[in-house]
């Protein structure tokens, strides 16, 4: 059972688990491409992001292919599973119930410092007049400060407080936490897998340890998220 993909892994989504369904591919899992994901979901429509490291997240109301320029993707259609991967950056699924939709977010270093996590919730209130507070947030497995290691942190990732820096490591993860709350996410409404990428590479693969090739070949951790 160690090795098989996770089904509602967030606790605080599990309530809502006759509504949405929520699912974690890890590394024995061996999902590579968005055919993988839509045999092993049972998925009559699939979406998945580009995830080009920027800020956009897409409105996707029908089936696509690797949506051009987006790391984020937010649905109100029952039964069109949205498709997000990762390799040690952060992967957020989000969900707001009454009006019944959700979201899959990426965002790695690059995406955090570009916005992408703020952006999110402005493309969620613009289309459906959800607000932050009223939203619940599951974060993914993804590289722990020990293994965020940069050669110099303050030049490479601007707009990140100091206090978020350990000599060469940063806190990803607590940036990420604070740009969630900042948007107006409740802290009791952000629940975070603990798992490092790297340093549980047996059961996650991980670009930093050491799956670099694979993973550029398309063996990610992928996340998924479908309106029942």
């Amino acid at each position: 059972m160690l090795w098989k993909m996770l089904v509602n892994p967030f606790t605080i989504l599990q309530p809502f688990a006759d509504r949405v369904d929520v699912r974690l591919f890890r590394k024995h899992d061996a999902i590579a491409t968005d055919d993988d994901v839509a045999r092993e979901t049972h998925a009559s429509a699939l979406a998945s992001a580009q995830q080009v490291h920027g800020n956009v997240t897409a409105v996707i109301r029908e089936p696509v292919t690797r949506c051009s320029g987006a790391d984020g993707l937010i649905t109100d259609v029952p039964r069109l599973t949205l498709s997000m991967r990762s390799a040690d950056c952060q992967t957020f699924v989000i969900y707001e119930r009454k009006s019944n939709v959700v979201g899959l977010l990426h965002a790695g270093w690059r995406g955090l410092i570009r916005g992408a996590i703020p952006e999110f919730f402005r493309t969620l209130e613009s289309n459906w007049n959800i607000l932050a507070k009223d939203a619940y947030v599951g974060a993914g497995p993804s590289l722990c400060q020990a293994c965020a290691e940069f050669t110099d942190p303050v030049a490479e990732l601007p707009g990140i407080p100091s206090r978020f820096f350990s000599g060469r490591h940063a806190d990803l993860r607590g940036f990420a936490d604070l740009q969630l709350m900042d948007a107006g996410v409740h802290r009791g409404r952000i629940e975070r897998m603990q798992d490092c990428t790297k340093c549980k590479n047996k059961l996650y693969w991980s670009y930093r340890g050491g799956d670099r090739e694979k993973v550029l070949a398309g063996s990610e951790n992928v996340l998924t998220a479908c309106l029942r």
